[in-house]
C-alpha cells in the first residue's frame, strides 16, 4: 500500500472534498482522484459516497481513517526523533490564532519566532474560528477555549483584559457612560451571536445585557473600525488599542478577562521545529505580559 495514497485519503476524509484536498496537498485534482481510485481498487472497498459537492465517508472509510491516522502519528513521531539529531532547524510551522491576536499582535513578531533559525518558515492563520489539530489544519493552535481531553499538550499563554471603548466623536455626540448600567442607553457594536465560534466571545450576554448590539460583525478588526469611526461603543482587548488610536477606554473600574491557550498535538510536540516555536511563543508572551492588561494604556484612562 502506497503511503502517498493514504495521505491523500486522509486529506479527503478531513476536508470532505477532492478540490480542497488538492489545494492543501498541492496536487492537481485528477491526480487526487486517480490515487483515491487506486486505493479503493487495491482494498476492494468503497471509501466515499458522493453527497452533492462533498464526499460522505463510508464505514469502511471510517475504519481506514483510524488505521491511517495511527500510521501518520507513528511516522510523524519517528521523523521527529530522526530530525532531532540534526543541528539545523528548518521547515514550516503553521500557527492558528484568533483573528485579533493574530492581526494585532502576532503578525508584528513573527520574525522573533524564527530569529535563531533562519531556515524556519512561519505561517500565521488568523481567522475568527477554532482550528483542528487532529485534522492537521495547523501545527500550533491558540484558542480562547481550553481544549478538552485528547492527544494534545496545552498551556495557558496569557490572560488578557478587555474594556468598553469609544471615540472622541462618539462621546461628543452621545456622551460618556459613567456606569455599566448606562451602557444600554448607547449604540453598541459586537459579535453576531449565531456565528460565534466560542461562547467566550459572547461578552454582553455574560455581563447580563438584554440589548443586542445595533452593529454586529464576526470580525473584531471590523468592530474596532466601527468604534474608531465613532459609530458605536464596543468591547475591545486592550492590546488591540494602541495609545495613538484615538479611542478612550470607558468605565475605569470595569474588568473583563479572558485567556489564550496554546495547544499542540502529541504527534508534533517533540518535532524540533514545532518545539522551538512553542518555546519562542511562550517567551514572547511572558515578555509582553503587561501589554495584555488594562494598565498598558492606563495613562489614557486618566487623561
Amino acid at each position: 500500500m502506497d503511503w502517498d495514497d493514504l495521505r491523500v485519503f486522509l486529506c479527503i476524509a478531513r476536508t470532505g472534498q477532492i478540490t480542497e484536498a488538492s489545494k492543501l496537498l498541492g496536487v492537481d485534482h485528477s491526480t487526487i482522484s486517480r490515487r483515491l481510485a487506486r486505493l479503493e481498487s487495491g482494498l476492494a472497498v468503497k471509501l466515499f459516497n458522493r453527497a452533492g459537492r462533498r464526499l460522505k465517508i463510508t464505514p469502511a472509510g471510517e475504519n481506514l481513517v483510524t488505521v491511517a491516522t495511527h500510521m501518520e502519528s507513528t511516522l510523524l513521531s519517528e521523523i521527529g526523533s530522526v530530525a532531532g539529531d540534526r543541528e539545523e532547524i528548518s521547515g514550516t510551522v503553521r500557527i492558528g490564532a484568533p483573528e485579533g491576536l493574530g492581526a494585532a499582535y502576532l503578525s508584528a513578531h513573527l520574525n522573533e519566532l524564527r530569529a535563531a533559525y533562519p531556515s524556519l518558515d512561519i505561517e500565521l492563520v488568523a481567522l475568527p474560528q477554532n482550528y483542528s489539530l487532529a485534522s492537521r489544519e495547523v501545527d500550533i493552535a491558540i484558542t480562547l477555549d481550553r481544549p478538552g481531553a485528547g492527544s494534545i499538550a496545552t498551556r495557558r499563554l496569557t490572560d488578557y483584559e478587555l474594556g468598553f471603548f469609544a471615540s472622541d466623536s462618539y462621546i461628543h455626540i452621545h456622551g460618556k457612560p459613567s456606569a455599566l448600567q448606562d451602557i444600554d442607553a448607547h449604540i453598541l457594536c459586537g459579535y453576531i451571536p449565531s456565528l460565534l465560534h466560542t461562547r467566550e466571545l459572547d461578552y454582553l450576554d455574560a455581563l447580563g445585557f438584554k440589548q443586542r448590539p445595533a452593529l454586529r460583525s464576526t470580525s473584531i478588526i471590523a468592530q474596532r473600525h466601527i468604534v474608531e469611526t465613532g459609530q458605536a461603543i464596543g468591547i475591545l482587548p486592550f492590546f488591540m488599542v494602541p495609545d495613538d488610536a484615538g479611542l478612550k477606554p470607558l468605565l475605569e473600574d470595569f474588568r473583563l478577562t479572558r485567556s489564550y491557550w496554546l495547544s499542540v498535538h502529541d504527534d508534533l510536540r517533540h518535532i524540533r521545529r514545532v518545539r522551538v516555536t512553542v518555546d519562542a511563543l511562550g517567551a514572547l508572551f511572558q515578555r509582553d505580559h503587561s501589554l495584555f492588561l488594562r494598565q498598558s494604556i492606563q495613562a489614557a484612562v486618566t487623561s
